[in-house]
């Protein structure tokens, strides 16, 4: 057996390894993730429960699954963490991660680091950049293996200013009134309205959903009021978590309307 023919294979293997980590690479790869993602989970908050200790009062965690991980993190198709992780609050959006047209894998990181089985995969398209809206997956009832998620424009050019995006991704068709307009807006449906001159003035907003005997029971109503420089999100999901009291929750998020952007490698 002669051992020193497995040295070159070795060696260009570790040739492979220190190109791969070089920090050249890395910058080349920042470069190509040029792409603004932000992350918007919804859904059910879990029940805010405490104890007193010490004569303190102190919040009690909820249940695993019962929220989406706290930091979320890219990875390539090996697994190597890309780019930093980013924190992800329910019903609040993001901060901007890079990324670039094609199927990503979301890590949860823990302490611990990143968690090598990938929490899930995002197709992100070919646009500056997006908000992906994450959802519980209901077949799960938690947000620990996975979830739901689509991925809406989130420029200026798909969303300016002065718009409001309405969008359902309850697992309910619900009676919409907006103002004068009436109709359905059924699972998976965005609608996208211009307020006058940009601008909505305390515009009625009522969604209804079928009870067991056919009948409309409205779940939320509401105005909306914005501003003609800002855009406004609604987000219409499944409370599906400990005993809700209604079947829809919203989240209603509105910003001044700027296109979000990743920051330039150096």
């Amino acid at each position: 057996m002669n051992t020193h023919r497995s040295v070159p294979g070795f060696l260009a293997a570790a040739v492979v390894i220190s190109l791969f980590g070089s920090p050249v690479l890395q910058a080349q790869d920042e470069r190509k993730r040029d792409r603004a993602l932000r992350i918007l989970a919804v859904g059910q908050e879990p029940p805010w429960r405490e104890v007193i200790q010490g004569g303190r009062r102190v919040q009690i965690a909820p249940p695993l699954g019962a929220l989406p991980p706290g930091r979320l993190q890219l990875s390539n198709a090996q697994g190597i963490e890309l780019g930093e992780a980013i924190g992800v609050k329910l019903n609040q959006i993001s901060s901007v991660m890079s990324v670039n047209p094609g199927n990503h894998p979301l890590h949860a990181v823990g302490n611990g680091g990143l968690e090598p089985r990938p929490w899930y995969n995002l197709k992100f398209p070919n646009m500056a950049a997006g908000l992906a809206i994450l959802w519980r997956d209901p077949t799960k009832g938690k947000w620990t293996d996975g979830c739901k998620g689509m991925v809406l424009r989130d420029d200026l050019t798909g969303f300016p200013a002065g718009r409001i995006r309405i969008v359902n991704v309850s697992r309910y068709s619900l009676g919409l009134k907006f103002g004068t307009e009436k109709g359905l807006l059924k699972p998976g449906q965005v609608l996208l309205r211009a307020g006058k001159a940009g601008a909505f003035s305390k515009v009625p907003l009522d969604l209804s959903v079928k009870d067991k005997s056919g009948r409309w029971v409205r779940v939320i109503s509401q105005e909306i009021n914005q501003r003609p420089e800002h855009r406004t999100y609604v987000v219409l999901y499944t409370n599906d978590g400990e005993a809700p009291t209604r079947p829809v929750g919203a989240v209603v998020l509105r910003e001044t309307a700027r296109g979000p952007a990743v920051k330039k490698a150096r």
